[in-house]
């Protein structure tokens, strides 16, 4: 069993909560223990009782404790959310030595990577890669949501990203009044097909959507194990 360190990078609104919050579910149901690390802690409330929720600012000494936490031996699972300061998010994995750490402690690491419509997902992807190159695993988790296709993407970046062994998931479009209506609930999303206080109706497409985004990570052996749930 391998203790993964997941960073996820990019500009407000490309889904990277969203994805969180779904792989946070993934791995409580297999018993990980986990921390977060996050710019936007109230995003995760209905999330304090799976996973440790922190703060954290690359700016302040707060970013010093995910170093610190690799040796911690109960945690099996770090998942750090950064902002659009991709130059920031670089200039700390130098200062930490975050990479010898990761290898130091026997963790491994992998930048999970949303990816939409947006020339910066793929300018995050191209900078991340250059600078952490064999260092890390790639998971790529095309959103739907925005988006049906990824002609950037695919004509700049994917070789690349699978030669060096990255890996794809996917995340199925649902609709804005369904998502909004689940974000409202404040629960845990594997619990909103059960709250009756939204339309039957939509906790059907909810339910099939969450199925969706677990069936695209637990049938891809790389994904598996690149986000720790091996």
């Amino acid at each position: 069993m391998s203790k993964r360190i997941i960073i996820t990078v990019g500009t407000t609104g490309v889904g990277k909560s969203t994805i969180i919050k779904l792989l946070l579910e993934i791995l409580v149901h297999q018993g990980k223990r986990i921390k977060v690390y996050t710019e936007s802690v109230t995003v995760f409330n209905a999330y304090e009782k799976m996973a440790t929720i922190k703060e954290m600012n690359l700016s302040n000494e707060e970013a010093d404790a995910i170093a610190d936490d690799l040796n911690h031996l109960n945690l099996d699972v770090i998942i750090v959310e950064v902002g659009q300061d991709i130059e920031k998010l670089i200039q700390y994995i130098e200062n930490a030595s975050l990479f010898e750490l990761v290898v130091k402690f026997g963790w491994q690491l992998t930048f999970l990577q949303p990816i939409t419509q947006k020339t910066s997902c793929i300018t995050y992807l191209s900078q991340i890669i250059e600078s952490a190159s064999n260092s890390a695993n790639y998971v790529v988790v095309k959103n739907y949501h925005f988006f049906p296709e990824f002609r950037e993407y695919e004509q700049s970046i994917r070789q690349n990203l699978l030669m060096i062994g990255g890996t794809e998931i996917h995340l199925t479009a649902l609709h804005r009044n369904h998502y909004q209506a689940m974000e409202k609930a404040g629960i845990p999303y594997s619990e909103v097909p059960h709250e009756k206080s939204i339309i039957l109706f939509w906790r059907s497409f909810i339910f099939q959507w969450i199925k969706k985004f677990r069936e695209s990570v637990m049938s891809n052996n790389l994904a598996i194990k690149y986000l720790g749930l091996d």
